[in-house]
């Protein structure tokens, strides 16, 4: 399913449309862009558009695209949500390199954690980033997620085995860090 529009300071999360697609796609051409996240070659247009009609059937997902500036410049997501025990995988990207370093990842997150624990019955997010990946790590960690292990060398980047370091945000972690 897709997410409310939630209006933050620096970004706004809304729900995809049809026509994000085409400046979705362009994200993938970039290694530098991909160079952390599984996915290598870019969709073809009809593949993206397939990926986001079935994330607004999915009951256990809930999709977002970040815009900034009026413009989307990245894709947030809570996915894998498990509702009997409350928790999802988080995930995010930002697809344009211009807004790189602005904050905006952090904030993102930040907007998203409110709503899963303001307005879904969720008690954790869970998340992680490939080891190497400081942009990732430094905003999950400013958006109050913590190391709860690692996947030794579990992804292969730039011609070497990494370990994928696990994070979660826990809702009382989360209220206590909020007051």
């Amino acid at each position: 399913m897709y997410g409310p529009v939630i209006q933050g300071k620096l970004v706004r999360l809304r729900p995809p449309r049809a026509e994000d697609a085409e400046v979705m796609i362009t994200w993938f051409d970039d290694l530098e862009v991909t160079r952390f996240i599984m996915r290598r070659h870019p969709p073809s247009i009809e593949e993206e558009k397939a990926w986001l009609e079935n994330l607004a059937k999915d009951p256990n997902v809930i999709q977002w695209v970040v815009e900034f500036q009026g413009a989307p410049v990245g894709t947030t997501s809570i996915m894998l949500i498990d509702w009997r025990n409350g928790h999802g995988m988080t995930g995010t990207i930002i697809g344009d390199k211009a807004v790189w370093g602005k904050g905006l990842a952090r904030e993102l997150m930040q907007l998203r954690a409110e709503y899963a624990f303001m307005q879904l019955p969720l008690r954790k997010l869970k998340s992680g980033y490939v080891d190497g990946n400081e942009a990732s790590a430094r905003a999950q960690a400013a958006a109050g997620y913590r190391e709860a292990g690692r996947w030794r060398r579990d992804q292969f980047v730039d011609g070497e085995w990494r370990d994928l370091v696990l994070t979660e945000l826990m809702r009382e972690d989360w209220e206590k860090a909020r007051v």
